[in-house]
């Protein structure tokens, strides 16, 4: 076999030691979200998701009628 063959533990350990390397969260890519725009974003998906809740529950009785 070639010295310089790539076998697929060669190719392994090269992709864990460069996730090794790498920054989880860089500086440059993260975004500052305010607590406020996070609470009411929370808040319309707790509204969604009771909104479809209660659809499904209505017609679930009415087809059950």
């Amino acid at each position: 076999m070639n010295a310089h063959a790539v076998t697929y533990p060669s190719l392994q350990r090269r992709l864990i030691t460069q996730r090794r390397s790498r920054a989880l969260f860089l500086v440059q890519n993260t975004q500052q979200v305010s607590t406020r725009t996070l609470v009411l974003t929370e808040v319309t998906r707790a509204i969604v998701a009771a909104t479809s809740v209660a659809v499904w529950c209505a017609s679930l009785l009415l087809i059950a009628g």
